[in-house]
């Protein structure tokens, strides 16, 4: 299954070198993230289909993980494809999702930048933390707006660490990536089900959103200048 924005581990094809170089760069997310847990709750927020939650689970069989998705597909191929006994999956809404007992650690990758109020979102995982509890979480460093329609905001490493500041969480340890881009098929109009690899139609897209926010033009040469034709990624501990 080629998406944008979901990956599907035993969709892709093992055999195509983009599809394993997407893969790589979410599962070292999620490797960093098994490093560094602690207690014995850990919810992973947004956990898509689940590959990700599964390796926190697997690598830390002294923990419960909880893995929230919004998405009830996503749920139910989660559950479907990815079981173990210290592992469980529920369908909400990552602002709404309550917990009676508080989570030692919270995983939130690629999740801020979707949503309209990240201050909530902020908010939330501070009410569902438990004393002494920490939150590893990623976002895109680079321009993402005009490249993908799920976004709604850009992060730089000051915003990043701003958002979190407010509710008392300090970076600690942190895990810098690099993805650089695709062109081939950049213009295709295939549908997912056709594409050969998940940034397959991006250029559509950029051009779309150009036309209706051309100041932003400014922002993609800028990082384009700093950062070259890449894109970057910062996942960070945080606790208080």
């Amino acid at each position: 299954m080629h998406t944008i924005e979901r990956i599907y581990p035993k969709d892709l094809d093992p055999q195509n070198p983009d599809d394993q170089a997407s893969l790589q760069i979410h599962m070292q997310r999620y490797e960093f993230a098994a490093l560094h847990l602690s207690g014995r709750r850990v919810l992973d927020m947004a956990c898509g289909c689940g590959y990700g939650t599964a390796l926190l689970a697997e690598r830390n069989p002294d923990k419960q993980v909880t893995g929230v998705d919004i998405d009830p597909a996503a749920v139910a191929y989660a559950r479907e494809h990815y079981q173990l006994a210290n592992l469980r999956y529920e369908c909400a809404d990552a602002e709404q999702f309550g917990s009676d007992l508080g989570f030692d650690c919270i995983v939130s990758l690629e999740t801020i930048e979707h949503l309209p109020r990240p201050q909530a979102l902020l908010a939330n995982y501070a009410r569902l933390l438990a004393e002494g509890g920490k939150v590893i979480a990623s976002v895109p460093i680079t321009p993402t707006l005009d490249g993908n329609p799920h976004h709604l905001h850009d992060f730089s490493k000051r915003s990043f660490y701003a958002l979190f500041r407010q509710q008392g969480l300090l970076a600690r340890q942190q895990l810098e990536q690099i993805q650089w881009w695709q062109f081939k098929g950049l213009f295709s109009k295939q549908a997912d089900e056709h594409k050969q690899h998940r940034s397959e139609g991006v250029g559509n897209a950029v051009l779309l959103y150009y036309r209706r926010h051309p100041l932003y033009l400014f922002s993609r040469l800028y990082s384009m200048l700093r950062h070259g034709f890449s894109n970057r990624y910062l996942t960070c501990v945080f606790s208080r």
